[in-house]
């Protein structure tokens, strides 16, 4: 069923009338919705351009959401804000923002002098032409026999006005051109001194440039040197030199559980040799799996190192190599060992930091772990490897 619009009078249907009233009529009333005033919908745009609370945004600092009867005050505390030379009045159109009004006025010092002596000129021209017209009354005044009753003696009053107060403007300009010539006397002073404190501030800033690239040059090749320091000391105390090496592996849970979400799947051991100037080894451990051991068992792998005396050992790498996950009771220890397949790329002669890793991704079932306590034992477990040195 069709029935007027109580507003537009438009026929509509009955069930949509909601819908029309709110989205379709276009004399429905809407709330300003920054005042919150009712005005019909053909209004609400032009009341936009005077709503005092209308979000004004500043061209000069880039503040935005400034409400409309707010923003005068804005642009008198804003130093970014375009106002007005002040030496508008002598013929300077330039805008400059508020905190640089003075910066603009010594920059166009000589500009703005030779503005206020055109405007002199100018005002001094206009005295002129009124001494002149004041000539010319005079003569009408002496020549003419009806002079009493034909000049408008007001006119010559307020003439009289006029050169007075241009004489009062021309005194005052003259004053002030004066103090402008001394100022851009002392500015022409102050700008000579400055340029010279600045070119030899550009030298000394040059100088020191450089000898702070050279000293962080320094520094980097000294950290370097450091690190690389550090590693061997660490590598040193924690190294053993005869095929055994125990790893203990602390806070156990927090690096089991960044294995879980990925932050950190695998860890490496610090390094091993057989003998001093033997083989340099490591381990590698997932406490998560990896590869067909991945959420399900600890896997544990054996990397070939390059070491420093390469050169001297027999390649490829042939050496038992026995893996153990301690029970810290000594009773159940979980072992498993293997002896290399020489025709790997991973017990050739490193040509990289290290080889690719080689062990056993089913070492040993997370479920056994979880189960029993004594493999981890205050939030600690030990990883032991055992090189047969047969043969070398």
């Amino acid at each position: 069923m069709l029935v007027p619009c109580p507003s537009c009078k438009e026929l509509i249907r009955a069930t949509d009338r909601d819908w029309h009233n709110e989205r379709e009529c276009p004399e429905r009333k809407l709330n300003c919705r920054y005042c919150k005033l009712s005005f019909y919908f053909p209004n609400i745009k032009a009341h936009d351009e005077i709503c005092p609370k209308f979000p004004m945004t500043c061209e000069g600092c880039g503040r935005k959401k400034i409400a409309r009867e707010k923003f005068p005050d804005h642009v008198k505390t804003c130093g970014r804000c375009k106002v007005p030379c002040r030496y508008v009045a002598v013929g300077c159109n330039e805008m400059v923002e508020s905190d640089k009004s003075q910066e603009h006025e010594n920059k166009f010092l000589a500009d703005h002098l030779g503005k206020v002596w055109d405007y002199i000129q100018h005002k001094g021209k206009e005295q002129c032409d009124l001494v002149y017209r004041m000539g010319d009354l005079s003569v009408q005044d002496s020549t003419s026999p009806l002079a009493g009753s034909s000049i408008d003696l007001s006119k010559i009053s307020d003439i009289h006005r006029q050169i007075e107060i241009l004489e009062r403007k021309s005194s005052t300009f003259e004053n002030i051109v004066c103090v402008l010539n001394r100022e851009v006397e002392k500015t022409s002073q102050a700008t000579e001194e400055f340029g010279k404190q600045h070119r030899a501030a550009l030298e000394k800033i040059e100088t020191l440039t450089g000898k702070v690239r050279q000293l962080e040059r320094t520094l980097g090749q000294k950290e370097v040197q450091l690190a690389e320091m550090e590693t061997r000391i660490q590598e040193s105390e924690l190294s053993t030199y005869d095929g055994v090496f125990v790893w203990k592996i602390t806070d156990y849970a927090k690096k089991r559980q960044d294995a879980i979400i990925g932050r950190c799947p695998a860890m490496f051991s610090p390094p091993f040799y057989t003998s001093k100037y033997g083989y340099k080894m490591c381990l590698r451990i997932y406490l998560n799996g990896d590869g067909t051991g991945r959420g399900t068992h600890l896997s544990l792998f054996f990397v070939v190192m390059r070491g420093s005396s390469d050169a001297l050992l027999r390649w490829p790498f042939n050496q038992k190599v026995t893996l153990m996950l301690l029970d810290q009771n000594n009773r159940e220890h979980v072992i498993d060992a293997f002896r290399p397949d020489v025709t790997s790329s991973s017990f050739q002669r490193p040509v990289s930091e290290m080889n690719i890793a080689s062990g056993c991704p089913l070492f040993c079932p997370l479920s056994k772990l979880d189960a029993k306590n004594s493999y981890i034992r205050e939030d600690t477990t030990f990883v032991k490897v055992i090189v047969d040195l047969t043969g070398l």
